[in-house]
């Protein structure tokens, strides 16, 4: 995503509208958003401005977005530390302060929700603390707010949600504060960000609450439970510690996501194949990722290798999404054949479709490379409930060929492809797997059945060779939407995904 630097000629009396919008909404406050996470003019939020904050803002035009975009996400890496020297102001942002209007035409604002992650901050060289701070406390370090610190930014990736960019373009307004008085404290814990507080020692409050969450912490029993306003969204297994014996019909072999909930509160994700008593297909777990053939190993059925739990990278809870960094071992034989990073980002649900972006990258475990074989199964794959099937339910699978149910569809290249059907009385929702262009081989070609399973088949033409030093990194997109794939504009979902935006950032200015 490009990002790029423009001045704001012209614009002065558009500023002057966005910053009246930005006081009648409450941005000068520190009031918190509930779930709703968006808020419009002249509703107020939080409690009023005491001066406690110098305010700045600064324009943000997004462009190159897929026309008649609507619930896409974008970011872009800002440094706040940067701006505040560049305007010659000494202390730090307190990104707790943080507010992004989207301005109409019509020069109205509206708050949009928006998540910051903040870069990962070197650890202090020496524990500083204000006086009368006990040593006993665990902060790393502590500045007067009006001091910048050294060696430490306020710097990161700011994300939010387009909602509305019928032209494929959208305009901003980020607001932000840095503290007169109080302190800021350089928290224990990676990515050992910056947190505000003011003379009587009360953080500044969240105006947004993270809605989308990771829990509990730790897995409890092997899972950890998504969820979106406490509603679960999807539990993730995260896999077994070591290998199982071989045909164990009931030993988890690698981790999967299950069940997946879609819009109407049922899960669109079965684990197992209808009508068969013998679990044959048991190692069909809902939304998985496995290869049936790794240096002539086999990870995708019962009989061969697992892919099991290595560790955890990150987990982190937002407004807007939550995302969870799993790293796994594929070992076959006792042997590691390679060192897996999966990245799963669980996106907030905007009116009939919800979102989970899913990366993959595949490294050889060892000092030779690995190949991965010519095979319909890999690497990424979904078994839909049983009501959604075409044979159980009179479901529909369809790609972006206009290719329909498996004697169409299977084994042909696309750039997507959508299952449909059934889940309730007069219900219908599916799960569409977008392929990025990005990913060698797109489009992919996928393997796909009328008893209610597709998958896209990474290696169905040739082999793949991974060399160490140089992962193989694969992207792909679940869509989980209401009603068909036609109905739910699975296209329009791949063209906004393809899209390449371009975020142009302005020269910030106190307010």
């Amino acid at each position: 995503m490009a990002i790029e630097r423009f001045t704001e000629r012209g614009r002065k009396a558009t500023a002057l509208c966005w910053f009246a919008a930005a006081l009648t909404v409450g941005v000068l406050g520190a009031g918190v958003m509930g779930e709703g996470a968006e808020s419009s003019a002249p509703r107020a939020a939080g409690r009023a401005d005491d001066g406690a904050f110098r305010w700045f803002s600064v324009p943000i035009d997004v462009g190159g977005l897929a026309k008649g975009s609507c619930g896409v996400p974008v970011g872009c890496a800002i440094d706040f530390s940067k701006m505040l020297a560049e305007l010659g102001v000494a202390g730090a942002v307190d990104e707790r302060t943080l507010r992004l209007l989207r301005v109409g035409g019509d020069g109205k604002a509206v708050e949009r929700a928006v998540q910051f992650e903040a870069a990962a901050m070197p650890r202090a060289k020496r524990r500083t603390l204000l006086p009368g701070t006990t040593e006993k406390v665990s902060y790393l370090a502590e500045h007067p707010a009006g001091r910048t610190p050294t060696g430490v930014k306020v710097a990161g990736r700011l994300t939010w949600i387009v909602r509305d960019a019928p032209e494929g373009t959208a305009r901003y307004r980020l607001l932000f504060g840095v503290r007169r008085g109080g302190r800021m404290i350089q928290v224990p814990y990676a990515p050992r960000n910056l947190r505000g507080f003011d003379e009587r020692g009360r953080a500044t409050p969240v105006r947004l609450f993270p809605v989308m969450q990771i829990r509990p912490l730790w897995p409890v029993g092997g899972r950890l439970h998504v969820s979106e306003s406490g509603r679960r969204v999807t539990t993730y297994h995260v896999g077994p510690t070591r290998e199982p014996a071989a045909g164990d019909p009931l030993a988890e072999r690698r981790p999967y996501l299950y069940p997946v909930i879609g819009p109407d509160r049922v899960s669109l994700t079965e684990v197992g194949k209808p009508h068969d008593p013998t679990g044959s297909h048991a190692h069909h777990r809902s939304v998985w990722i496995a290869h049936a053939n790794v240096d002539g190993h086999d990870f995708w059925s019962r009989r061969g290798g697992a892919i099991l739990h290595a560790g955890f990278e990150s987990m982190a809870d937002g407004p807007l999404f939550c995302r969870l960094v799993h790293k796994t071992r594929w070992l076959a034989g006792g042997r590691a054949l390679l060192a897996g990073r999966r990245e799963l980002t669980v996106w907030r649900a905007v009116p009939d479709f919800r979102l989970i972006d899913v990366a993959i990258e595949l490294s050889p475990a060892g000092s030779k490379a690995v190949t991965l074989g010519r095979t319909n199964f890999g690497l990424l794959a979904v078994r839909v409930a049983q009501s959604m099937t075409v044979f159980d339910g009179g479901g529909e699978i369809l790609s972006a060929r206009g290719d329909r149910n498996e004697q169409g569809a299977h084994t042909k290249r696309a750039a997507w492809i959508d299952q449909s059907g059934p889940v309730g009385r007069g219900k219908w929702g599916g799960v569409a797997i977008l392929d990025h262009p990005g990913n060698p081989n797109h489009p992919t070609a996928w393997h796909c059945r009328n008893d209610g399973w597709a998958g896209a088949s990474f290696n169905m033409a040739e082999s793949t060779p991974i060399q160490p030093g140089r992962p193989l990194k694969l992207r792909y997109r679940l869509v989980l939407h209401r009603h068909s794939a036609a109905k739910a504009n699975v296209a329009r979902r791949f063209e906004e995904y393809r899209a390449r935006p371009t975020v142009r950032i302005g020269r910030a200015k106190e307010q």
